[in-house]
């Protein structure tokens, strides 16, 4: 075959190569129709800043210590750097605008849970859920982006302290519920931080 007839054949495979190498796992893809809500519009729901990393790196004293699909997990558990129960009692702040769908005790397996709905200027709609809370500062009404709901929690004894996040879209079957928390069917559930990570402005250094 001739050099001229090579080249751009191999060229375009690389391209192609280049380009699937780069797109996310694709467990943590989002749809694009979710991306319709303003840069920055949601927030970390944990920590002294708005913006945290998933690492044990002390950078931001809170890391993910049980990912998005890890052991079925359909959500994120926040803890802090310091281990064990030292993040009882620490504040949890609304990932964005919203208003409270649901609140209050949720039973054996949860304890205090509070589920907000965001809406993006064209109507599309995610909802966050706050998990084993140990109190509740809301449990009506609109709240603001960061705005303080509750505090680190145990579910009543059940578990070590920590925060279950999730971020769901309205395909999810548990939509203005609580959910099980764990299943092998993720239809609805976003990965929490790839979501967050993904509406920030690009342009903004952390």
């Amino acid at each position: 075959m001739p050099l001229s007839k090579i080249f751009p054949f191999f060229l375009t495979l690389v391209v192609f190569i280049c380009g699937c190498s780069s797109r996310p796992n694709a467990n943590k893809e989002i749809p694009i129709f979710l991306l319709k809500f303003k840069p920055d519009s949601f927030a970390y729901p944990v920590g002294e800043n708005d913006f945290a990393t998933e690492k044990n790196d002390f950078w931001d004293k809170w890391y993910n210590a049980q990912d998005f699909g890890e052991n079925r997990h359909l959500g994120e558990d926040w803890n802090a750097n310091t281990g064990g129960d030292t993040d009882c009692g620490q504040p949890v702040f609304a990932a964005a605008d919203g208003s409270i769908i649901l609140a209050g005790d949720a039973g054996p397996g949860w304890g205090n849970v509070l589920v907000v709905e965001h809406t993006a200027e064209d109507g599309t709609k995610v909802q966050s859920l706050y998990g084993h809370l140990n109190t509740l500062n809301r449990n009506e009404g609109n709240i603001t982006r960061r705005e303080q709901i509750g505090t680190v929690g145990n579910a009543n004894g059940r578990y070590p302290c920590h925060l279950h996040f999730e971020i769901r879209w309205n395909a999810c079957p548990f939509w203005n519920k609580t959910g099980p928390g764990y299943s092998d069917e993720r239809t609805g559930w976003l990965d929490p931080s790839e979501f967050i990570d993904r509406q920030r402005d690009p342009a903004r250094h952390w």
